[in-house]
């Protein structure tokens, strides 16, 4: 690049250089290292690649584990970089802005390790461990007892249920986790005293912090991920109501405020006519949405008729609206992953094999891989260290 360039044109022309191309003209000279390792223009590169550059990460796995095979594919679903995290069976719990967290699955034992890498740049940082509750002698212990959405174990007369999230702070400029362990005692088949622990960590301090230890318990409803939008966790759960019983809502976690707000689903979905297999959170059009597979009992096959909704704002007022309704009757035992960077539904199919479905034009996108999908989220391409 010519030297006799303005700044002004230079550094437009920097911002739209992807990260590999980046990375190697650091090595140029001291100037150039330094005004791309400059936060403003790290932060810069981010917010274009955010608007531009969006990808997926794709996640593989081997027999029962996650591997640590990735893939970063285009939005067409063409691979063009392969990345290895150097960890093994880990999942994904979100991705944000550049960055992933990664939570290590240790089947026999409680030890939970998070991580929030870079697969970009491949550096990443390990979490340091959380103190959770001791729930039966109810003081606080040191140890990392994180588990993903839904994942159960017993401690002692106590069933466990937790909550992981991972986004952003815009106030504060930071990346965060959310950590939620409800407990429940477990006696004569019933459930009696409840806990809550509450932890957030700020990755630009390094450390967790205890929160409302004593919110009701609202275990997950799905065993899909939480979600990040606005600086904000979402996810879905059951909360038991003033009458006893039980009513599916969605959950948010505000990174900003610390505060919890409740959602309803759409009234159609209490009706119980229909049985819904599958019903699970996503981001569609920088707005919640819901995907609900529906069927009745004479149909059983696959994800079957699925509606897709989107909650919408009118004048402070929130609203759900049924978006689109897409028929998977004919493909067998496809499970929804998410939505994808141009708003197609993202699944994996009985195959094992990542594929994406235009709602409008009823095309189908595969990914060119013959590995087994574990996982898949959208990902932006950036320079943010984690």
């Amino acid at each position: 690049m010519s030297k006799s360039l303005p700044a002004k044109s230079m550094l437009e022309t920097l911002l739209k250089l992807p990260v590999k191309t980046l990375a190697r003209f650091k090595c140029v000279s001291k100037q150039w290292h330094s005004v791309i390792s400059n936060p403003t223009f790290v932060a810069l590169h981010a917010k274009l690649s955010e608007s531009t550059n969006k990808c997926y990460l794709v996640q593989y796995k081997e027999g029962n584990y996650s591997e640590n095979n990735f893939s970063l594919c285009n939005s067409n679903l063409v691979q063009f970089d392969e990345v290895k995290f150097p960890i093994n069976s880990t999942q994904i719990v979100s991705s944000c802005s550049g960055l992933v967290c990664l939570l290590l699955n240790t089947f026999h034992s409680c030890h939970f390790p998070m991580f929030v890498w870079n697969p970009s740049t491949r550096k990443y940082k390990k979490i340091p461990s959380h103190k959770s509750f001791d729930w039966e002698k109810e003081q606080y212990r040191s140890s990392a007892t994180a588990s993903f959405i839904w994942e159960k174990e017993m401690k002692g007369s106590f069933a466990t249920f937790a909550i992981t999230g991972f986004g952003y702070d815009h106030r504060t400029s930071d990346f965060k986790i959310l950590l939620i362990v409800h407990a429940r005692e477990v006696a004569s088949e019933q459930f009696r005293r409840e806990f809550s622990d509450i932890q957030v960590y700020s990755l630009k301090n390094n450390c967790w912090r205890r929160i409302q230890p004593n919110v009701p318990c609202i275990p997950c409803l799905s065993s899909n991920s939480t979600v990040h939008l606005n600086g904000a966790v979402h996810w879905m759960a059951i909360r038991k109501e003033s009458d006893g019983t039980n009513k599916d809502i969605i959950v948010s976690f505000d990174f900003g405020d610390e505060t919890f707000r409740y959602r309803k689903l759409p009234d159609c979905l209490y009706n119980t006519d229909h049985i819904h297999r599958e019903r699970s959170i996503g981001i569609l059009e920088k707005s919640i949405a819901l995907f609900v597979s529906c069927h009745t009992e004479d149909n059983t096959a696959g994800l079957g008729i699925c509606s897709v909704y989107v909650m919408k704002e009118n004048i402070e007022v929130e609203h759900w609206i049924n978006l689109f309704t897409v028929d998977l009757r004919a493909q067998f035992a496809w499970q929804y992953l998410g939505f994808g960077a141009n708003d197609e539904v993202m699944l994996r199919n009985d195959d094992g094999e990542l594929v994406l479905y235009d709602h409008k034009t009823q095309e189908v996108v595969q990914c060119e891989s013959s590995n087994w999908v574990a996982n898949a989220v959208i990902y932006t391409q950036s320079l943010v260290s984690p």
